[in-house]
């Protein structure tokens, strides 16, 4: 079953209070080839509105979101694949849960007022077991930075995956389709 792009929010840094820095939009990922032509962040409209949530719970703490990636396209998701195919940290892109390509997933950190990301003990898509949840090899301060953002994403609708601490997705991602009808 597919759906449509009239299911996805386009999500700005003006409207949605948060800094987008999307790292599949340039070289400055695992892949080190940019992968998006128009660099622009989505999410379907369930994942939007939690997003909104965590954004208005993390305002009074002088905190925001820096955004990696939310949508992901399908041909993305395959060249993602292709360069590491461990399903434990790139979804199978015929065969796996595919959450970012059903607009219900994002990858994001904290950053504080000037825009600084809060130690989180690994960078963003480091494949490491340093980067899993609970993981004690890290810092105190990542430790707590890794719960603040894990209880806000909680509490605003998202779950988490054990693997990677940035990974945020609706648990119910299974009933929303894949959509197919969007490429940028």
């Amino acid at each position: 079953m597919t759906t449509h792009a009239s299911e996805l929010i386009e999500i700005t840094s003006e409207k949605h209070q948060v800094l987008l820095e999307l790292a599949y939009a340039s070289t400055q990922n695992f892949t080190q080839k940019s992968h998006y032509l128009n660099p622009k962040c989505f999410l379907h409209r369930q994942a939007e509105s939690n997003l909104t949530l965590a954004v208005n719970i993390l305002k009074p703490l002088g905190l925001k979101l820096k955004i990696w990636d939310g949508f992901r396209p399908l041909r993305v998701q395959q060249a993602l694949f292709d360069f590491t195919p461990d399903p434990n940290y790139v979804s199978h892109p015929q065969t796996g849960r595919r959450p970012h390509c059903r607009g219900t997933a994002l990858d994001v950190t904290l950053v504080d007022e000037q825009n600084n990301e809060l130690d989180m003990g690994t960078g963003f898509d480091d494949f490491r077991m340093l980067a899993h949840h609970g993981n004690t090899d890290i810092s105190t301060e990542a430790q707590r930075n890794r719960l603040l953002l894990a209880g806000v994403m909680s509490v605003s609708g998202f779950e988490a995956i054990s693997s990677e601490w940035w990974h945020y997705q609706l648990s119910d991602l299974m009933e929303y389709p894949i959509i197919t009808d969007v490429d940028f």
